[in-house]
């Protein structure tokens, strides 16, 4: 009975510990666990992503217009299988690239609530199988100018970034990219903020941010060189209570079209698993947008809404869970 009532206060003291942790020991040790070698052989995960949107109107609000940015199938990214809605969308649309799905509430209820159920496939796709697959043609001569263009928190053309850009050099175009990503990696700490995004210039002159300031000066350094590179936000399945929220990049590279990196969670002390990180990611990223600065959803990354009358608020609940992974077959 003793030693039961002695286990019991270990388990509370372990649990207490383990609700210590910060988000940034946190993210790290999900780094160290992403890039572990068993794990580099998954080459799919199936996923179910549950969101849910509580509206709040506690004045007289006459009219709520609430948008949120839909996955959709990407070959050789991401098979969505399906999508259910609670209540029905007041309409589906496209534009610019990208899928929305609109709800409108006309004389809200004090409570309102949006769920959206999405089960996807997401496969892995890195610069390893971009070798393999040699995709070029599929991506090649696709509007690359919208890609290297100067833009609100992308700041390519800003003198800072500028004189970073010309002291990064490589002998071909991939080593380039991975001097760049080394250098953000170098220069950056990761730390969570509740401003606004900072941008890339901001990133630079602090060296610190998130995944967005990671991704945003990744991105301007990229096109500085004058290679095409955007942003890229979704969803990732992650461990703890770190938001599946997040932000990437992507690079057109000569040889191999689109190819994804997360520079943000590169960021590891170990130059081996760095280097691993550069051209291996596992299956976990859900793809939504790659516009950085989308007015539809009033510049935001998932979702947005607009009011009349008095401020309606609403809060997000996401839940993003693998349901089983997918191994190579073997011969």
């Amino acid at each position: 009975m003793e030693l039961r009532k002695l286990s019991l206060v270990l388990l509370l003291v372990v649990s207490i510990f383990l609700e210590d942790l910060t988000a940034r020991s946190m993210l790290r040790q999900k780094r160290e666990y992403q890039h572990r070698p068993q794990n580099s052989t998954i080459q799919s995960n199936m996923v179910d992503l549950d969101l849910s949107y509580d509206f709040s109107v506690p004045g007289e609000t006459f009219r709520i217009s609430f948008v949120v940015i839909l996955p959709e199938t990407i070959p050789g990214r991401q098979n969505v299988l399906g999508i259910k809605y609670s209540p029905k969308p007041t309409r589906i649309f496209d534009k610019n690239g990208n899928r929305y799905a609109e709800f409108v509430f006309i004389k809200p209820d004090r409570q309102e609530k949006v769920e959206i159920h999405i089960k996807a496939e997401l496969l892995r796709y890195d610069l390893l199988t971009a070798r393999e697959q040699a995709e070029k043609d599929r991506y090649e001569d696709t509007g690359l100018k919208d890609f290297l263009k100067h833009e609100k928190y992308i700041e390519k053309d800003h003198a800072e970034i500028q004189q970073v850009a010309e002291s990064i050099d490589g002998h071909t175009q991939i080593d380039i990219v991975k001097n760049i990503y080394n250098y953000v990696i170098d220069n950056m700490e990761y730390t969570t903020h509740n401003d606004n995004d900072w941008g890339a210039v901001k990133a630079l002159q602090c060296k610190k941010g998130d995944c967005t300031e990671y991704s945003d000066l990744f991105v301007a350094l990229c096109r500085a060189k004058n290679i095409p590179a955007m942003f890229a936000a979704g969803y990732t399945v992650r461990f703890g209570d770190i938001s599946p929220k997040h932000n990437w990049v992507e690079v057109f590279l000569q040889d191999y079209g689109w190819v994804p990196f997360d520079p943000s969670w590169g960021d590891i002390d170990n130059f081996i698993l760095r280097d691993r990180a550069f051209s291996r990611m596992r299956p976990i990223y859900m793809y939504l947008n790659h516009i950085r600065n989308d007015e539809v959803v009033n510049n935001s990354h998932f979702a947005g809404y607009k009011y009349w009358g008095d401020r309606a608020r609403v809060k997000d609940s996401i839940e993003f869970k693998i349901i089983s992974p997918t191994f190579p077959k073997t011969r």
